[in-house]
């Protein structure tokens, strides 16, 4: 057994122990308000010697659960793990309500998504890691989505949007096209094998069932999507946003967005 690997999953484990002496001893907790910062299940999340220990899916599940416990809004979310090309839905609680085979970008990396239907931008077929939010649901009346995906489809927003994901948006959850190209993801999809899934260009797809069973699950417009990293020495990892929220970016590539919202905490000290 590696122990410099168990020893995070240990003290997150015993985390609720200190948790539950704060509340024996109340003399000694009311000196020092408790906040997310303070827990010691959130340092263990942001301390690089412990982090790069812990899987990236269960970072996002323990941080959900900590922004449950200290008031924060948390609804059920999606993590999309590419290496297994699944899609899950997660409660608040940490508890997995779905799961899902979908077909994923054909480039295999953690690279930025390419420009698929943005007039101007360079097409690449990356299914980009980080943390996004769904922004908008169905079609634009009259674009080619109309025919393709109709109302099932959810644009989704994050750091590979420089900014303005109306501008750049390359990445969206869907149903398998309504055409010969969707016929082949479905196919694979149905095939029973992970191997062949890796066919679109950038976007997560779903069989038409899948995504109703999905949807029926989230809330839409404002549900966080997780995208596990695929290349090797690449991770997930909390970095502190201006506005004092906290939020996951990949290790390996930063883009315009991640560095002007990023709080640089050595020029702090």
């Amino acid at each position: 057994m590696n122990l410099k690997c168990t020893i995070p999953t240990i003290l997150l484990g015993l985390s609720p122990f200190f948790v539950s002496y704060e509340k024996k001893c109340p003399k000694i907790a009311e000196k020092v308000i408790p906040t997310i910062e303070t827990d010691i299940r959130f340092k263990i999340l942001t301390t690089d010697t412990f982090s790069r220990k812990i899987s990236d899916e269960s970072k996002i599940v323990n941080f959900n659960k900590l922004l449950k416990q200290y008031c924060k809004p948390v609804e059920n979310y999606i993590v999309v793990d590419k290496n297994k090309c699944l899609a899950k839905v997660y409660n608040p609680n940490g508890d997995v309500l779905y799961e899902t085979e979908v077909a994923l970008g054909r480039n295999i990396g953690d690279k930025r998504a390419g420009g698929y239907m943005v007039k101007g931008a360079e097409l690449r077929a990356y299914t980009t890691p980080g943390e996004f939010v769904i922004c908008r649901e169905g079609s634009k009346p009259g674009s080619k989505n109309v025919k393709l995906y109709g109302d099932r489809v959810m644009p989704i927003a994050g750091d590979h949007t420089q900014l303005e994901y109306k501008k750049t948006q390359t990445l969206a959850l869907h149903r398998v096209p309504k055409s010969s190209m969707g016929r082949l993801r479905e196919n694979v999809i149905n095939n029973g094998t992970l191997k062949d899934n890796r066919v679109s260009f950038g976007c997560v797809n779903f069989l038409v069932e899948s995504y109703d069973k999905m949807r029926k699950l989230i809330s839409g417009k404002g549900t966080k999507v997780y995208i596990l990293p695929e290349e090797k020495g690449n991770s997930l990892h909390l970095e502190k946003q201006k506005n004092g929220s906290y939020k996951f970016f990949q290790t390996k590539y930063r883009y315009e967005s991640q560095e002007s919202n990023y709080v640089d905490k050595k020029k702090m000290r």
